[in-house]
């Protein structure tokens, strides 16, 4: 009986992600760009002369393979790896599983081909190999999620903080293990002798976002509102809602503006931008390190569907109450939920 009922619980879970993927309009331009790369990579041309040199190449090879599926599925595995995650840390298996699958971001992600999904993936991974004592293999994983995109530098800088604190001697296998995969995911480069040659595009792209004012980024969300306004001219401006019904907004790079409302506050609470506990009971343990080293990049200025790659670990810190404000926003956006108390900040320059 456990066991269907597990089922039945599994299944509702998927339901609910693809439900939740599909309750807003926002697309991505970047998919393009990545299934153009993935499909070159795979083809066999070195990533470091494919059309998108500046991201490093394991998840567009996985792209490759499946434009839409391998993300999906990606996104899937990663719901039920969180609540496993949870489970070790002495959270419940199925409200956290939950919890990430009704996360607006994570889920709408997770039905394109973005590389943040399969960060996710591999830094989770990560974590519970290292929980179950597998410490090759936990840094197997880290260089697989460096390698897919380098906003897993963010989750990781917390996970080597914690390792240097409580469990030094897994420091080397973790190291060395992370470089391995890192490197491995580049052979095609090193084969080619091209391998420092895309590293200067990794340094470009570092240049390139160091500009960013992080404080455009914390005014959204002290405001309340980082939902799905970063870099988009204009998604929610009383004529055009953001509904599972509509596609508004037209995406421009160089400029943006914000719209404070009732409505993505709701949303960005629900979600759980911060944990209150790590407010109330700061620690140094696993959990609330990671969560901290991930704010930085769930919260700065830059592109709202980088909280996808840190997502996971936000939901660690969930309660029933916040499951339960994510249900009632994604069937209010399928009802056209109209602006509230909406006003405009901006617009904020990019470059």
């Amino acid at each position: 009986m456990k066991v269907l009922v597990d089922w039945v619980r599994a299944l509702a879970v998927v339901v609910v992600f693809v439900i939740t993927s599909l309750s807003v309009g926002f697309t991505f331009a970047d998919e393009v760009v990545y299934m153009k790369a993935g499909l070159g990579q795979l083809s066999g041309t070195p990533p470091a002369l494919t059309s998108n040199p500046e991201h490093p190449p394991l998840a567009k090879y996985l792209i490759g393979l499946a434009p839409r599926w391998a993300p999906f599925i990606a996104g899937v595995v990663t719901v039920f790896l969180t609540g496993w995650l949870g489970r070790l840390l002495g959270r419940p298996f199925w409200l956290v599983s939950l919890s990430l699958a009704t996360d607006i971001i994570f889920a709408r992600t997770s039905s394109f081909a973005m590389l943040d999904v399969f960060v996710a993936l591999f830094s989770v991974s990560a974590v519970i190999s290292y929980l179950l004592g597998r410490r090759w293999l936990s840094g197997v994983l880290w260089g697989a999620a460096l390698a897919s995109k380098f906003t897993a530098a963010f989750p990781l800088a917390g996970f080597v903080f914690y390792v240097l604190l409580r469990d030094r001697k897994s420091l080397a296998p973790i190291t060395i293990g992370a470089a391995v995969a890192f490197l491995a995911a580049h052979a095609v480069d090193l084969a080619h002798g091209l391998f420092l040659y895309h590293l200067q595009f990794y340094w470009w792209l570092v240049s390139f976002h160091s500009h960013k004012n992080p404080l455009t980024g914390w005014l959204t969300f002290l405001m309340g509102a980082p939902w799905y306004v970063y870099y988009t001219k204009f998604l929610y401006n009383g004529t055009d809602t953001v509904t599972a019904l509509s596609n508004p907004g037209v995406y421009k790079v160089l400029e943006y503006e914000i719209q404070v409302s009732i409505a993505p506050w709701l949303g960005h609470v629900a979600w759980r931008a911060v944990p209150v506990e790590l407010i109330r009971k700061p620690s140094l343990g696993l959990d609330a390190l990671l969560v901290a080293s991930s704010v930085l990049i769930s919260q700065s200025g830059w592109f709202y569907w980088y909280f996808a790659a840190v997502a996971p670990f936000f939901h660690l810190y969930t309660r029933r109450i916040y499951v339960a404000i994510q249900l009632i926003f994604i069937a209010l956006l399928y009802l056209g939920m109209p602006p509230i108390l909406t006003w405009p900040l901006g617009p904020f320059k990019t470059g």
